[in-house]
C-alpha cells in the first residue's frame, strides 16, 4: 500500500513538474485560456488584453489571431461611443487571418464567416454578401452562413433596386426640365415673332402713311399751280368782260380773232332776219375752238 501510494506521489509530482515547465515553455496557451474566460463573461476588453499578450510570445498561432480579432468587434460593437475603434480594423484582423494559405476551408470559412457578420453589423452589406459568399464556397454545409447570406441578398437587391429607381426619377426629372426649357425658348422664340409680326404692319402703316403724306403734298403742290393759273386767266377774262372784250384763244392773233367774230355777228344778224321775214332757218351750232 505504501509503494502504491508513493508512485501516485511520484506520478502527481511529475504532472505538476511538467504542467510548469509547459507554462514556462508555452505562456501563450494559458494567456488564451484566459481570454477565453473573459470573452465568455462578456469581459471584451480584457479577452483582447489576453490575446494579445498571447501573440507577444507566437504571432502566427491561429487561435489567438481568430480570437483577438472577435473580441476587438465585439468590444467595439458594445462600445461604441469609443472613437478609437474602427470597424475598418476589425476588418483587417480577419483579412489577415484569411489570408493564410496554411488555414484549411472549415477554418477559412469561418473567418469569413465572422467577416461578414462583421460587415453586416456595419451596414456594409455589399462586402458582407461577398464574405458570405466565399465562406458558403469553402464550406456548403454552413446553414447559419446560408441565413445570413439570404438576408443580406435580399437586403441589396432591394438598396440596388431603390437606387435605380432613384436614378430613374432624377432622370426623369432632368428630362423633364429639359423639355420645359426647350418649350421656354420655343415660346419665347414664338413671342419674338410674334412681336415682330406685329411691329410690322405698324411699320408698313407708317411708310404708307407717310407715302400718303408726301403724295398730299405732291397734289396740294399740283393743285396750287392750276388754281393760281385758273385765277390769273379768270381775272383777265374778267377784265376783259368789264372791257367788253372776248379773250382771245391761244395761238390767233388779235386781228384775226376780231375777224372772225365780225364774220360771227354778220352770220347772226343775217338769220335774225331771216327770223323776222318767217323764213325757216337752221342753227347751226357753233364750233368753238377756244
Amino acid at each position: 500500500m505504501r509503494v502504491f501510494l508513493n508512485i501516485l506521489a511520484t506520478t502527481a509530482l511529475m504532472l505538476l513538474t511538467a504542467s510548469v515547465a509547459m507554462a514556462q515553455y508555452y505562456p501563450e496557451r494559458r494567456l488564451v485560456r484566459e481570454g477565453n474566460e473573459q470573452f465568455e463573461r462578456l469581459n471584451y476588453r480584457n479577452a483582447l488584453n489576453r490575446y494579445n499578450e498571447a501573440l507577444e510570445h507566437d504571432t502566427t498561432k491561429y487561435e489567438s489571431l481568430y480570437n483577438r480579432a472577435n473580441a476587438y468587434l465585439q468590444y467595439m460593437l458594445t462600445n461604441r461611443a469609443d472613437t478609437t475603434l474602427k470597424g475598418e480594423v476589425a476588418n483587417t484582423l480577419f483579412e489577415q487571418i484569411a489570408a493564410d494559405q496554411l488555414l484549411s476551408k472549415e477554418q477559412r470559412a469561418e473567418v469569413l464567416r465572422n467577416l461578414g457578420e462583421g460587415l453586416f453589423l456595419q451596414q456594409n452589406y455589399e462586402a458582407a454578401l461577398n464574405s458570405f459568399r466565399e465562406s458558403l464556397k469553402l464550406n456548403p454545409a454552413d446553414r447559419e452562413v446560408k441565413h445570413n447570406y439570404i438576408l443580406t441578398k435580399r437586403i441589396v437587391d432591394q438598396k440596388r433596386q431603390q437606387q435605380q429607381q432613384n436614378e430613374q426619377n432624377n432622370q426623369n426629372q432632368q428630362n423633364q426640365d429639359n423639355q420645359q426649357n426647350q418649350d421656354q425658348n420655343q415660346n419665347n422664340e414664338g413671342n419674338n415673332d410674334q412681336n415682330q409680326d406685329q411691329n410690322q404692319p405698324e411699320n408698313n402703316e407708317n411708310n404708307q402713311d407717310k407715302n400718303d403724306d408726301q403724295n398730299n403734298e405732291g397734289d396740294n403742290n399740283q393743285n396750287e399751280k392750276p388754281e393760281n393759273e385758273n385765277d390769273n386767266g379768270d381775272q383777265k377774262g374778267d377784265e376783259d368782260e368789264q372791257e367788253g372784250k372776248t379773250p382771245p384763244p391761244s395761238g390767233i392773233s388779235r386781228d384775226e380773232q376780231e375777224r372772225m367774230l365780225d364774220a360771227i355777228q354778220a352770220q347772226e344778224d343775217k338769220t335774225n332776219e331771216k327770223l323776222k321775214e318767217g323764213e325757216k332757218a337752221y342753227i347751226i351750232p357753233g364750233k368753238k375752238n377756244w
